[in-house]
């Protein structure tokens, strides 16, 4: 089998006639690399979208549904976004076809809103793609050894396309966003925030694990198993971040800080988490948090991260401030 690629678009990638266009664009190119493709999708769109899972999600919350229903509800947006896509190529000449997790063989375990993926059966996506079809496959679900449709936590359609791609040994996993890739912190909080351009994996999970949304964690884990290099960018854009197991520390300076992540702890506590390479050799930053009036609750020190508990009403403040004062001053 040729080399395979896996690409995942999420929901706001999908939402218009363009979008979708920029998409049939994106994989003609692919296939005249000579890559075999197969697709993820995430349900079109965020609240307020018709099927957007919280839009879903929000119809059923004032009805006593179990577990194993409201997965059902949720795992739909997912299966159209696939459905129109599918439709969308097959019209352009592409040839293509909608599987749901459960198509597409990718069992979990029980736990209905939060399962695991314990195994993928890629034969009916092998099948496909030897017939010269493009599977794309409705992420974020997968099915029980009893035929339950269960849903992955949320970010999963990241999951899916990751384990498909370990599953499958691909050379790359594509992952296409509204952002153009991993930002050195929330460019909602800084316009000056900017794109990290490589990232190895463990720096990836550290930013996603604490907060940094771009990417699930268990997603990078997943390409780490088989050293599957992710790329994350927009539609329209060639540039954004690279994670991948060659990439190393060397480039980075002693007490170089990477990112800034926030957390929300709860309605007067907020976290900023520092992470950098060998920060405890940082003595300005050190200086700053211990001896700058910061109203810390309380902190943690690692030579990789550091993270600071304080009032949540100052957090974006001081986040601007670690971002001016220790990131835009060196770069």
């Amino acid at each position: 089998m040729k080399k395979i690629k896996v690409l995942k678009f999420g929901g706001n990638s999908l939402k218009t006639m363009e979008d979708r266009r920029n998409i049939a664009e994106v994989i003609t190119k692919e296939q005249e690399k000579g890559y075999k493709l197969i697709l993820v999708v995430s349900a079109i769109g965020r609240l307020g979208d018709p099927y957007a899972t919280d839009t879903l999600l929000r119809y059923i919350k004032q009805n006593e549904l179990s577990p194993r229903e409201t997965a059902l509800i949720s795992s739909c947006g997912e299966i159209i976004s696939s459905i129109v896509l599918s439709s969308y190529l097959n019209h352009r000449g592409l040839k293509s076809s909608a599987l749901t997790g459960a198509n597409a063989g990718i069992v979990t375990s029980n736990d209905y809103l939060d399962a695991e993926i314990i195994s993928i059966d890629k034969r009916n996506m092998e099948e496909l793609i030897n017939q010269g079809i493009i599977p794309i496959i409705a992420g974020f679900q997968g099915y029980t050894y009893t035929g339950d449709t269960t849903l992955l936590s949320r970010g999963g359609s990241d999951v899916t396309a990751a384990a498909i791609a370990q599953t499958f040994q691909a050379c790359q996993l594509d992952i296409y966003t509204d952002v153009p890739g991993i930002m050195t912190t929330d460019p909602k909080i800084i316009n000056s925030a900017q794109t990290l351009k490589t990232l190895n994996y463990d720096q990836a999970l550290k930013i996603a694990a604490s907060g940094g949304k771009v990417i699930h964690p268990e997603a990078i884990k997943w390409a780490k198993k088989s050293n599957i290099p992710i790329k994350i960018k927009k539609l329209s854009s060639s540039q954004g971040t690279v994670i991948a197991g060659t990439i190393t520390n060397r480039s980075l300076p002693p007490g170089s800080i990477i990112c800034l992540t926030t957390n929300v702890m709860d309605d007067k506590r907020g976290k900023v988490t520092i992470i950098g390479h060998s920060l405890n050799k940082n003595k300005d930053l050190h200086r700053y948090i211990l001896y700058y009036n910061m109203n810390i609750h309380s902190f943690s020190f690692f030579s990789d991260k550091i993270e600071l508990i304080i009032p949540i009403q100052i957090v974006n403040k001081y986040v601007e401030v670690f971002h001016k004062n220790f990131i835009e001053s060196i770069k």
